[in-house]
């Protein structure tokens, strides 16, 4: 940890254009096992850690999965970036992190901040190509809770309470689940 004088800020390689004028695939390529941990390296481990409490909505783990993966810990990693969104693979691609979590870095001013969103994408891309998937302790209680409507917000909530040990059932209006994931 603490690498950030010799290890300086790498964002994830683009695409070439000619490549990426022939397909709808994502501009951005992303770390592999090597690349995700020599950024997450560079995490200083602040007392006060700003990108995981001013800069995230969701108060993210942001330093712990830092510290897991720069410690070679994927499964841990894993678990601590799906413990606060069962999302951490879009929010690591769509989130606004330079105006948020990255934005919120120490190490902005000088030396680039940490590349929080890209680790955070790459940590679970990562973790489903090892064929990780997160632990849930199956239905505990015999109440049953009904959540209306299937986009991120229903989903999450369902997440949440699956993890919780209570049934869910879930009612979506279109014909598919995902809401503005699927429609936009």
């Amino acid at each position: 940890m603490q690498n950030f004088i010799e290890t300086t800020r790498h964002d994830p390689p683009k695409h070439e254009p000619t490549q990426r004028l022939r397909n709808f695939d994502e501009i951005y390529q992303f770390f592999n096992n090597r690349q995700v941990r020599k950024q997450s390296e560079r995490c200083v481990q602040c007392g006060d850690p700003f990108c995981a409490t001013i800069g995230c909505p969701l108060q993210n783990y942001i330093p712990q999965w830092l510290e897991a993966i720069a410690e070679r810990d994927l499964e841990r990693a894993f678990r601590l970036s799906n413990e606060s969104s069962p999302f951490p693979e879009i929010l690591g691609r769509i989130c606004p992190q330079e105006d948020l979590c990255e934005g919120a870095c120490t190490l902005d001013d000088g030396f680039g901040a940490i590349t929080i969103g890209a680790i955070e994408a790459s940590i679970t891309d990562l973790a489903f190509a090892a064929g990780l998937k997160l632990p849930f302790p199956g239905i505990r209680h015999p109440q049953k809770v009904a959540v209306v409507g299937s986009g991120p917000a229903g989903i999450s909530c369902a997440h949440f309470l699956l993890r919780a040990g209570l049934g869910v059932e879930m009612y979506e209006q279109a014909d598919r689940p995902g809401g503005l994931l699927t429609y936009g």
